[in-house]
């Protein structure tokens, strides 16, 4: 069987049917081929520029000059990215904390038990002209009113 009309083999991942073969769906939007694309490009990367780093770390100055190498940064800067990227991201979930901590109420603060859709069950009843009130409001129970109830319940 000869080479050009050898029919290739379909995949799970490309629709030869498709109106589109850049993976971008009919709407435009990413669909899951650019997505792997995507993350095979970053994974790439990352690994390239390891190995860049790790060249550029342990191989001795006369080595880099030798292959014609002549402009790097400082050896300095060896130790100064990954101290200064692992300080920051300890400063970053310190503060983040830190914030959270901030943001929260203390245990005693009434916040925590009322918020504004909660409503005292006293207050704010619409009453007909009789006094019986229109409807029965929609509020939260007061703690002993709960109690009372699972303690009848109990008895």
């Amino acid at each position: 069987m000869d080479s050009a009309t050898t029919p290739l083999p379909k995949s799970d991942s490309f629709n030869a049917d498709s109106p589109s073969p850049t993976g971008l769906g009919v709407s435009g939007e990413p669909g899951p081929m650019l997505s792997q694309l995507y993350g095979f490009l970053a994974s790439i990367t990352a690994v390239v520029a390891a190995g860049i780093y790790v060249i550029w770390a342990y191989v001795p100055d006369y080595w880099l000059r030798y292959i014609g190498i002549d402009y790097y940064p400082s050896r300095y800067w060896e130790l100064g990215v990954p101290t200064y990227v692992t300080v920051m991201i300890v400063v970053a979930i310190v503060l983040y904390t830190g914030l959270n901590f901030l943001a929260t109420p203390p245990p005693t603060s009434m916040k925590l038990i009322f918020e504004e859709y909660s409503e005292d069950i006293l207050t704010g009843i619409p009453i007909t002209d009789d006094g019986e009130p229109v409807l029965e409001p929609l509020s939260d129970m007061g703690i002993d009113h709960v109690d009372q109830l699972l303690n009848n319940l109990n008895s």
